[in-house]
């Protein structure tokens, strides 16, 4: 009887979610959710990112050219117990891309692997939510937006420059944080401790052995943001609304563990106007790693020299014909007199987003032009171009 019941339920279940999926084009505001009574739901959705990728190689001149799926995700947020939730997504990024190297080859056997997964406990509503997992780290509103919303395709290129030094997972980090909404939700913030680089052991005396290693210190980060007009809630920030929303905000952030330090502020406008939207922003950030023994003891080099990284984007949503053109600029200037400005770099480009059926269905097209102060001995030119294509498909 238990079993049967157990295949019975499994097939509502199965049942219940591709029809969601089937019903979901007809049904733009409906959500994919299984509610197993008045406490615990679960609800699914999928995100695909396939990429027509053109970059031009410095030393011959031509252009590496690659056909591979940027995102392949799956989503699921569960209500487990009264204000309790778990949200668990997973990716396999950069499927089949072969890359730039010399020694070109598709990656086709990396598989899933976990990009989220952390539990929220809303003890004080949304004024105070405990988090414990893996999540992303408090940072500049470009490295906490949703990957579906984009304007200009992806994230900027500095954004998570501290990201390998911290042995970050794409921005995120095990550990607890606290986060939340004050001043009539005008006023969000989210806090951290996590892992952060886990140190070796160090030698110690003889005869006395090594020390066990992940004795260093934790990883602390911060982030407060204060919205003038409507307000954003959730665990990650839209990159554009086009037209949904009046949004003018600022946000500032402070990432550190032992000697690293980063920091940055930020600004957007993102405001209907007669129907259409134009969407701007601005992303400043700096990143020093310091000298520690934790990351690389004198007088061996910075393991992340001082830089600082500004992130420019605008945009313009015409409605009427569901298209978007937008314009982005980035650049990054290294501050240690040895390495600046000889190693400074600039990114400009610009492209269109077209919407068939809002985010839910989209196809975007980016061109960048990246230019280099220094021409390496290799290289037949410094300056490169790069075009990409990209169709998505997503629905949460």
């Amino acid at each position: 009887m238990t079993r049967r019941f157990q295949h019975r339920f499994g097939f509502r279940l199965v049942a219940a979610v591709v029809l969601a999926l089937v019903l979901a084009p007809a049904l733009a505001s409906a959500q994919v959710v299984v509610k197993l009574n008045d406490v615990v739901n679960f609800r699914f959705g999928l995100q695909l990112q396939t990429w027509a990728d053109w970059q031009q190689d410095p030393n011959s001149q031509g252009y590496s050219q690659n056909f591979y799926i940027r995102r392949i995700r799956a989503i699921i947020l569960a209500t487990v117990a009264p204000r309790v939730t778990i949200f668990y997504q997973t990716d396999n990024p950069r499927y089949g891309n072969a890359g730039v190297a010399s020694t070109a080859a598709k990656v086709i056997n990396t598989g899933f692997l976990t990009q989220d997964a952390y539990i929220q406990w809303a003890f004080a509503g949304d004024m105070a939510m405990l988090q414990g997992g893996l999540f992303l780290v408090p940072a500049s509103r470009n490295a906490l937006t949703s990957t579906v919303s984009f304007l200009p395709i992806d994230i900027g290129q500095w954004e998570l420059q501290g990201n390998a030094l911290e042995q970050g997972n794409a921005g995120r980090d095990y550990g607890f944080g606290l986060a939340g909404y004050l001043l009539g939700d005008h006023l969000g913030y989210r806090m951290g401790v996590f892992d952060g680089l886990r140190r070796n052991g160090t030698a110690q005396t003889a005869p006395i052995g090594t020390s066990a290693g992940s004795r260093n210190s934790f990883r602390y980060a911060v982030r407060v943001n204060y919205d003038f007009c409507d307000t954003e809630k959730g665990y990650t920030y839209v990159g554009t609304n086009n037209g949904a929303k009046k949004i003018i905000a600022i946000g500032g952030w402070y990432d550190t563990q032992d000697s690293y330090e980063a920091y940055g502020f930020d600004t957007i406008v993102d405001w209907p106007i007669a129907g259409n939207a134009i969407k701007a922003e601005a992303d400043y950030k700096h990143y020093t790693s310091g000298t520690s023994k934790q990351f690389g003891p004198p007088p061996v080099a910075n393991a992340l020299s001082p830089q600082k990284a500004l992130y420019m984007d605008l945009g313009f949503y015409i409605a009427a014909a569901h298209l978007q053109p937008f314009v982005k600029w980035e650049n990054l200037d290294l501050v240690s007199q040895a390495l600046e400005p000889a190693n400074n770099q600039r990114n400009f480009g610009g492209g269109f987003n077209y919407y068939i059926f809002g985010q839910n269905f989209k196809i975007s097209a980016l061109y960048q032009k990246n230019l280099r102060n220094r021409l390496a001995s290799t290289a037949a030119i410094k300056n490169t171009n790069r075009f990409i294509l990209q169709m998505q498909a997503v629905y949460f």
